[in-house]
């Protein structure tokens, strides 16, 4: 009787759901972080990544309606057996465009024995994700937001992440992490740029205000500080002055 308890007792703390850094410290404690970007972040490109150093890799940007509702386009971007496979690709996260929590919620739940986490991208300025609603023009809604990360939270076997951007102002930034943090995310990644900044008007992140959100948000959660990466010199160097758990690189 106490064997069948006792093994009753290691699958439950073995199905628990990870937090931030529980989840950190499983997955290795990753300090090179490779970001999602579309049309780069495919298996190949992880396996490359992980070959010259890279600690995490994310997939690219998955659309969650397209994904929960096409198998056309949900084969087109996992391949079962290779995406996520455990001896080729992890630890990994993938990640979602959505502006619908239950269509969030499906795509998700396609991937989720297949993958370490789930991020809700929250950080993309283009025009596309203008048009369709999604990245960082959710900014200006925060309730969706929270019930975006919310309803992953509470219904997900594993954690939900988050990528989000800056504003220009301090305070409106630090009240914006909080809540995707009050939401259920167990990582916060942040992009010290706003949403402007893309194209010719890209500019220099802003690690200023990086190291100021790091120092005011809670001690024990896992940051992760994003932009301005160019050199490898430069990974230490935003560790460093940011004091982030890991910096993510994507193209700048």
């Amino acid at each position: 009787m106490n064997i069948i308890k006792n093994v009753i007792k290691f699958n439950m703390t073995q199905s628990k759901k990870l937090t931030g850094r529980e989840l950190y410290d499983a997955i290795g404690r990753p300090k090179t972080i490779v970001a999602p970007m579309v049309d780069h972040s495919e298996l190949a490109w992880r396996i490359l990544s992980r070959r010259y150093g890279a600690a995490l890799c994310y997939t690219p940007m998955f659309n969650a309606k397209l994904f929960a509702t096409q198998e056309k386009y949900r084969d087109s971007m996992w391949t079962k057996g290779l995406d996520g496979n455990e001896k080729l690709d992890r630890p990994l996260v993938v990640q979602f465009c959505a502006n619908d929590p239950d269509y969030l919620l499906t795509a998700a739940r396609f991937i989720e024995d297949q993958c370490d986490a789930v991020d809700i991208n929250l950080g993309c300025p283009q025009g596309i994700a203008r048009k369709g609603r999604y990245g960082a023009f959710l900014m200006d809604d925060w309730e969706l937001i929270h019930k975006l990360i919310r309803n992953l939270h509470d219904n997900l076997k594993i954690p939900v992440t988050a990528k989000i951007r800056i504003y220009d102002d301090y305070e409106k930034s630090l009240e914006y992490a909080k809540m995707v943090l009050d939401a259920g995310a167990q990582f916060i990644t942040i992009h010290g740029r706003t949403r402007e900044m893309k194209g010719q008007k890209t500019g220099l992140a802003n690690w200023k205000i990086l190291k100021y959100l790091r120092d005011n948000l809670p001690k024990d959660q896992v940051f992760f500080a994003n932009g301005n990466i160019l050199y490898p010199s430069d990974l230490k160097r935003c560790e460093e002055q940011i004091e982030c758990d890991a910096v993510m690189s994507a193209e700048r």
